[in-house]
């Protein structure tokens, strides 16, 4: 190799070690007092959204999961982790869904990590009687269904629930959290009088889904969930169980599965291929273009029901 090219990877390697190191010694999100206000993170996008709509102008909100990862799968890298080291708050949902939040403590000692399920009427994990009774004999209910924010009117809770421990955390600016809170729960509540007119005629209509998300969402516009394609996120069916689905598809008349943008449907191709399914998306977590905001992402879901029925 030419000594000129030599020198230039040598240069190359110090520039990387230098940016390395400055990166390393920095000091991830700038403190309150850098900045004079309090810094929070929710784990996942639409609680990231619920959270920065109470917050307003007076806290800053870090997003841990990134857009279009899946939380199921999610691990934290140490640059992730480092950004987090002056967070005082960690808002999370809890039951099995986003549990690696708490590895937050590493870089953020004194921070709290808060649950956000307080006064929400949750849900077992597996299905209901009513929906897969043959299906689930494998699969009994289980741990709680920790999906609970796609459900309007728990989103209007989890509300309530940011609003108090923001204000716990700073009650210097305790009348703004009040005031964006009831201003956000009322955008919620008439989103959802929109959205229930909306899904009006699919009242009781059934749906299958890749991914057991989605029974709160059909509780709150009166679906009915046939049943899931994976027995559980990540979880591949066996036979038996394909078998016992096929015959409630059959049964039911399905025509659509609705799939998540976050995860392989591998699986998926000779279910629908036998079954003669079409495909439609449901997004349980959104932070992509067009559905940027909870609003957003609710209001997309009920559209992709609502073409999907209508077909």
């Amino acid at each position: 190799m030419k000594p000129r090219l030599l020198i230039l990877g040598a240069l190359a390697v110090a520039a990387a070690l230098i940016i390395g190191l400055v990166y390393l010694r920095g000091g991830g999100t700038p403190s309150r007092k850098e900045t004079g206000k309090t810094v929070v993170a929710a784990t996942i996008y639409p609680l990231f959204d619920l959270t920065r709509n109470v917050a307003g102008e007076n806290a800053e909100v870090k997003l841990i999961l990134p857009p279009g990862a899946s939380p199921h799968l999610f691990e934290f890298s140490p640059r992730q982790l480092k950004e987090l080291q002056n967070v005082k708050t960690v808002f999370a949902i809890g039951h099995g869904l986003d549990d690696w939040a708490a590895q937050v403590i590493h870089v953020a000692p004194e921070a709290r990590l808060i649950v956000v399920d307080h006064g929400i009427d949750l849900r077992k994990s597996g299905g209901t009687e009513e929906n897969g009774a043959e299906i689930k004999r494998e699969h009994e209910p289980g741990p709680t269904d920790p999906h609970y924010w796609l459900h309007l009117g728990n989103a209007r809770q989890i509300v309530d629930n940011i609003a108090k421990e923001l204000i716990e955390e700073d009650p210097a600016h305790a009348d703004a959290y009040g005031a964006n809170a009831q201003a956000y729960k009322d955008k919620l509540a008439a989103e959802e009088r929109r959205l229930k007119e909306a899904l009006a005629p699919a009242r009781g209509r059934p749906i299958l889904t890749f991914h057991d998300a989605w029974y709160y969402f059909a509780e709150d516009f009166g679906l009915e969930i046939v049943g899931t394609l994976e027995p559980a996120a990540g979880e591949e069916p066996t036979p038996r169980y394909l078998a016992e689905l096929q015959r409630e598809v059959k049964m039911k008349r399905i025509r659509i599965i609705f799939i998540e943008p976050q995860l392989s449907t591998a699986v998926l191709k000779s279910f629908a291929e036998d079954n003669a399914l079409s495909v439609a998306e449901l997004d349980p977590l959104g932070g992509v273009e067009g559905r940027k905001t909870y609003l957003d992402l609710m209001e997309f879901n009920a559209d992709s029901i609502q073409k999907a029925l209508n077909e």
